[in-house]
């Protein structure tokens, strides 16, 4: 017998789709198991099944019953970092739960409201029913599914264990997610708070110094003002002369910084800076060694070979520097070197590192040592941001503070002088 359902996620969004199950307790039952809380259970008559094709577009089933899924109109990926983690455990659950691929593909397709992904899994749905792969698929989508996700299938499908493959690899797209959030909002908090300090200053320079510099000509009778006022003075009617001039040129700086990143040199350029620069080169350090160690033990607890895991760990890494060391790394133990030695070796990498993987080879449990030293590594990262925030925020208050307390003075010093010529 089938069931429709309306049910709610984790995020408390709302899930539609169809199960079979023989009452509707069972069938309740199996939507918990989707990892879904079933708010509606309805039996439905059984219809009789459609099948039709469409250039573009790909076929999904709901109990007996396909539907076209049209491919619509998306530029770059048709799903985010958030996105494809939730897809993955949620693929992860219904496989570890008695499902098939196929199924469970179905189910996934069912539920999915982002129109681009739903359409992108209708297209492994078909690839599977065509007698390919489940990798085979994935490999059409490269924006969607990079390498290390690709291989990762590919090792859970060689050994069988694709179910607890999806579940490593949605554990690794978490955490590795979490982190770059961490580090873009501990990066967006300092540059919101000097923007907003330079703005104030243009204010201040721009609508409020030059009425006073009016006052004062008027009054003092063209007597020579204090040096500071007169620096201030100068300054303003220069930003206020040249403003229109002076925001193209930010908006030129801006463009051309954002293309010099985009070079090799100026990687080579910012990724020299985040390993020596004092402020961040310890919080940047913790960051790589942890994306290493965490891309290269959920690589080896799937199935992948070291050498071929150690490739996929370097690119994951995104420190031009870090990379060429791991090349190095990878060139010694392809020659018979166990990994620990070449990890010293580099310098890069803290002793503490070497030790842990030297242990994890003695023991025969390398790739559970390596995630263990990303557990490590992700708390000291936590506490390394929180420590650089808090050395940032009163730097820049105090520029702020600075600032207008130099403007203040300026415009204050002539009041004082012309206070003198109303007492004589």
């Amino acid at each position: 017998m089938k069931f429709e359902f309306i049910a709610l996620d984790s995020g408390g969004e709302e899930r539609r789709g169809m199960v079979e199950a023989p009452s509707r307790e069972l069938a309740s039952t199996q939507i918990k198991s989707y990892g879904l809380i079933p708010a509606k259970v309805t039996p439905v008559k059984a219809k009789s099944r459609k099948a039709s094709t469409s250039g573009g577009g790909g076929l999904t089933v709901r109990g007996d019953r396909r539907e076209i899924v049209k491919k619509p109109l998306y530029f770059g990926a048709a799903i985010g970092g958030k996105g494809l983690a939730i897809f993955t455990r949620q693929l992860s659950t219904l496989l570890q739960n008695g499902l098939s691929l196929i199924k469970s593909l179905e189910v996934l397709v069912a539920q999915e409201r982002n129109p681009a992904f739903k359409w992108v899994l209708s297209q492994q749905l078909e690839n599977i029913r065509s007698g390919n792969t489940f990798s085979e698929g994935l490999a059409q989508h490269k924006k969607e599914f990079d390498a290390l996700y690709l291989n990762m299938v590919k090792a859970g499908e060689a050994s069988g264990t694709l179910d607890m493959a999806l579940g490593r690899l949605a554990h690794y797209l978490t955490k590795a997610r979490q982190i770059r959030s961490k580090v873009t909002q501990a990066s967006i908090y300092p540059i919101v708070v000097f923007s907003f300090s330079l703005l104030i200053v243009l204010g201040l320079m721009t609508f409020v110094v030059p009425k006073f510099a009016a006052i004062f000509d008027k009054q003092l009778n063209g007597e020579q003002l204090p040096v500071l006022t007169r620096i201030v003075m100068n300054l303003s009617q220069f930003i206020t002369s040249n403003i229109v001039g002076i925001l193209v040129g930010l908006v030129v700086a801006f463009l051309l910084f954002t293309g010099f990143r985009s070079t090799r040199a100026g990687a080579v350029f910012f990724a020299f800076v985040k390993l020596n620069l004092p402020l961040i080169k310890d919080t940047f350090s913790k960051i790589y060694v942890s994306r290493f160690c965490r891309t290269l033990g959920t690589l080896l607890e799937s199935g992948v070979p070291i050498l071929e895991a150690l490739n996929y760990s370097r690119a994951a890494v995104g420190n031009r520097f870090i990379m060429n060391a791991v090349d190095k790394v990878r060139n010694r133990v392809r020659d018979g070197e166990p990994l620990s030695k070449p990890i010293e070796a580099t310098g890069l990498f803290p002793p503490m590192v070497s030790s842990m993987i030297e242990v994890g080879e003695e023991t025969g449990e390398l790739p559970n040592m390596l995630n263990q030293i990303a557990e490590i590594y992700d708390e000291e990262v936590d506490a390394s941001i929180s420590s650089v925030t808090s050395v940032i925020e009163p730097i820049l208050i105090l520029m702020l503070a600075i600032s207008v307390l130099v403007i203040a003075i300026s415009l204050f010093l002539p009041f004082i002088k012309l206070m003198q010529n109303i007492a004589q």
